[in-house]
């Protein structure tokens, strides 16, 4: 009896233990997502502030 118990208390963990697995994965898959955002957000940002240098210096060569 004693062994069947063990045994379920095995199975429990190491279902315990998969959970847990996927769980860190879906929270690292997350993370990797936000920092690819973060990252186009940022190349985004540093091209919209290049072509607007560039046009305010063709305004001040025009003038």
């Amino acid at each position: 009896m004693r062994e069947l118990m063990d045994l379920e208390l095995a199975k429990q963990r190491h279902e315990e233990l998969l959970r847990e697995a996927e769980r860190n994965r879906l929270v690292k898959a997350l993370r990797a997502a936000r920092k690819r955002h973060a990252g186009r957000r940022s190349v985004l940002v540093w091209e919209i502030r290049r072509i607007a240098g560039r046009l305010l210096k063709l305004l001040r060569f025009l003038k």
